[in-house]
């Protein structure tokens, strides 16, 4: 494309679309090359991806760990009718991570942020022993009773990147993401 995206950004977008619509395929049991985005296709989930994108590059990210996946419960509407929480395609795309769900109703992630998580994140669960270094909120604008809609970040060096950067090896950055 001719975008002023750097490839790195280009690459990620990319990688994150693909597997999304990977998702999606196996869920409808059609090729990839025939998926249509009705939920994940507007202009918003665009821009969530992109700038994610475009932010983890300008942080310079290497790594990225993400606690487990509260996918909230009851259900939701979608075009194809009501499915319970998390939709066929989360759960598709959170094959393997580690997730939870309490008595808070409601998707609290979307195919697009379980895309995004599936497709950065080496690791899931407890949060490392990690430097930090830098903290970050952002706060959704859905409402919950008693439960806050928000996604923290850290970004830090891990102990193990200390003690090798102690051995004059490149020490690496690594971003938690958890979302409540």
């Amino acid at each position: 494309d001719n975008s002023d995206l750097s490839d790195g950004v280009k690459d990620r977008v990319n990688a994150i679309f693909t597997r999304l619509a990977e998702a999606e395929a196996k869920v409808h049991g059609i090729d990839v090359e025939q998926v249509h985005f009705h939920e994940v296709g507007a202009m918003d989930a665009i821009i969530d991806v992109a700038g994610a994108c475009i932010g983890f590059e300008m942080l310079g990210i290497e790594r990225f760990g993400c606690s487990k996946i509260h996918t909230g419960s009851g259900f939701v509407q979608m075009e194809h009718g009501k499915f319970p929480v998390p939709p066929p395609a989360v759960s598709e795309l959170l094959k393997g991570i580690p997730m939870y769900s309490t008595e808070i109703e409601g998707e609290l992630i979307t195919p697009t942020g379980a895309a995004i998580i599936s497709t950065v994140c080496d690791s899931y669960g407890a949060l490392p022993e990690l430097k930090v270094e830098h903290t970050g909120y952002g706060a959704g604008t859905r409402t919950y009773d008693g439960f806050p809609n928000v996604l923290r970040l850290f970004m830090g060096t891990t102990a193990a990147a200390d003690k090798r950067s102690a051995n004059g090896n490149i020490t690496e950055e690594l971003l938690v993401l958890e979302a409540n």
